[in-house]
């Protein structure tokens, strides 16, 4: 067994194991992936346009853990991409060796809760009778994940689907147009930026602590710019109040 077929068999068993805690595996997960990572650690949403940059994994020199999702990819994208930094932080990532082969086994363990082995075959064998690439629409929108991920996965369990193997993430959307598919919001970004785990920290520390409202401002104007604005009006009024009473 090389080093790619043993992350994917340890990614698999984990990925059960999983499941069976957090919601069973006669349901996909979806967009709950982001509840389910936030129970965990700190969650980040960032928006930057790199095509190439989907998320990562920090931890702190604390022990505190953050993950980070770029909210500049399509939601199907971004939900899949909290699938696998939710590998990393896994009891299965924190036993393995120097030479495992992680991203491998994240990208399989991602794969595998979003979509589970007896589900997504049993709905491939009942949807496919529509033809493989409305089954493939139909699955990644059940499940909320990119359509390649479907295509990767079926192909990990022995479904041959070599006539849509190839065909990119925006190529499928044009698919969906073709066969008549309805427009999904999730093949599209929902752009964020949001630290709530800060935020919280910023206005625990300006109700107990009397951080200055406009000190405050000035640390939430990134992640939550409308609490930030909130705070700013405060110190304009209270600014008033003063010359008024002066």
């Amino acid at each position: 067994m090389n080093h790619r077929e043993k992350a994917e068999k340890i990614a698999e068993v984990y990925a059960a194991s999983f499941l069976k805690d957090a919601i069973g595996h006669d349901l996909f997960i979806g967009s709950h992936i982001e509840r389910l990572l936030a129970d965990k650690v700190n969650l980040i949403y960032q928006y930057v346009e790199d095509e190439n940059y989907f998320g990562a994994a920090i931890k702190h020199q604390n022990g505190e853990q953050f993950v980070v999702l770029n909210t500049f990819h399509s939601l199907r994208a971004r939900y899949f991409t909290a699938a696998h930094e939710l590998w990393h932080l896994s009891e299965g990532s924190l036993m393995q060796d120097e030479n495992f082969d992680h991203e491998r086994a994240a990208d399989r363990f991602a794969a595998a809760i979003m979509l589970p082995k007896a589900l997504i075959m049993e709905l491939w064998n009942k949807f496919r009778k529509q033809g493989d690439e409305a089954a493939i629409l139909q699955i990644a929108d059940l499940a909320d994940v990119p359509y390649m991920t479907v295509v990767r996965r079926l192909s990990e369990l022995g479904e041959n689907v070599l006539p849509v193997k190839k065909i990119t993430e925006m190529e499928w959307i044009t698919v969906r147009s073709e066969l008549g598919f309805p427009i999904s919001a999730s093949d599209y970004s929902s752009k964020d930026t949001r630290f709530v785990a800060y935020e919280h920290a910023v206005k625990e520390n300006v109700e107990k602590k009397g951080l200055d409202i406009l000190i405050a401002a000035n640390k939430l104007s990134k992640f939550a710019p409308k609490l930030a604005e909130q705070y700013q009006h405060a110190a304009l009024s209270r600014g008033h109040v003063d010359e008024d009473e002066s």
